[in-house]
């Protein structure tokens, strides 16, 4: 005899994991009583929420830079770890796995988080070998004592390991003046495509470009470096305005842009390209016109972050000895 609905709906309330459905702009719709429980609120207060304000503020940016990304990418992600922000400052860790649901009206996303016990284990297991230790060496200060210089350097490069990362990540999100992901972060989501390249046969076809404003260093000159942001800002805007939604544009370096174009291959690549430039072309510019050269390939078996970025910028570099203003492909 098939589970009645009731019956379903019950057990998902009861599953032993955190279960949210949240829509396409990542608000919760849904939550289950077990992640109800484990946040010590009702499903009601948590509804409409954003489903990252759930986590810790490191976990946020895991959530946002990779969950998000994958889900956008692929449809879904598996085990990734999060921690979720609990009352009084406490966390749970978990692992969060999310597919996306096809439905008529919108889509929809479920998120599943699973509870790791294995970190408090391995922290009991620390402290009962730290006790073991301390009594074994209680009578030799000199080792006592240099086991405590030890962890006081190690301590030390924890904090400063910490502080790298933290400042990594801040740098990897976005390029200050135009809004755009900057290199580092292209390079990551270059780096992914590569990885679901041999793991998703629909990954296989994608093409990478680079963009280049034609005779930017007169427009500074002429004009002032105030005038060269302004033209950088206003082409960020378009290019974010042109692309698709899979699309990833990013700035790699001053008049320079880089394109990800995700299941499209070279020939649908320079077709999109071509219109982008007529669109930059025809744009109206301030306070002078612009025009801009492409290079464009796409993605080979075998190839590296550092390959295809090598093609695409010899495309560019024929493109701009062949007179500028047109898409070259390599």
């Amino acid at each position: 005899m098939e589970p009645r609905a009731a019956d379903i709906a019950r057990w998902w309330q009861l599953a032993p994991v955190g279960q949210v459905v949240i829509d396409d702009q990542g608000y919760i719709l849904q939550v289950n009583h077990t992640l109800s429980d484990w946040l010590s609120q009702p499903a009601s207060q948590l509804i409409n929420q954003l489903a990252s304000s759930l986590f810790t503020v490191e976990s946020r940016m895991l959530y946002q830079g990779v969950m998000a990304f994958r889900l956008t990418d692929v449809g879904a992600v598996d085990e990734v770890h999060l921690c979720l922000h609990l009352d009084n400052e406490r966390i749970l860790p978990v692992l969060c796995s999310a597919r996306r649901l096809s439905t008529k009206e919108t889509p929809l996303t479920l998120i599943s988080m699973l509870p790791i016990s294995r970190k408090d284990q391995l922290e009991r297991d620390l402290l009962d070998a730290r006790k073991e230790a301390q009594q074994a060496l209680s009578e030799k200060s000199e080792v006592i004592a240099e086991l405590e210089s030890m962890r006081t350097i190690l301590e030390s490069r924890n904090s400063e390991l910490h502080r790298l990362t933290m400042k990594l990540g801040h740098e990897a999100r976005s390029d200050p003046l135009t809004g755009l992901p900057n290199r580092r972060h292209f390079d990551l989501a270059l780096q992914e495509r590569l990885a679901g390249a041999d793991a998703y046969r629909h990954s296989n076809d994608f093409s990478v470009a680079i963009l280049d404003i034609d005779h930017f260093k007169p427009i500074n000159d002429q004009h002032g470096h105030a005038a060269g942001d302004q033209v950088l800002q206003a082409l960020a805007q378009l290019l974010s305005s042109q692309l698709r939604g899979n699309d990833f544009v990013a700035r790699i370096g001053g008049e320079e842009f880089a394109l990800l174009l995700p299941d499209t291959s070279i020939d649908e690549a320079v077709g999109a390209l071509e219109r982008l430039r007529c669109a930059i072309e025809v744009h109206h510019w301030e306070p002078v016109p612009i025009i801009a050269s492409f290079g464009v390939t796409s993605y080979l078996p075998g190839d590296t972050c550092e390959s295809l970025m090598a093609r695409a910028d010899s495309a560019l570099y024929v493109t701009k000895r062949q007179g500028r203003n047109h898409v070259t492909q390599s």
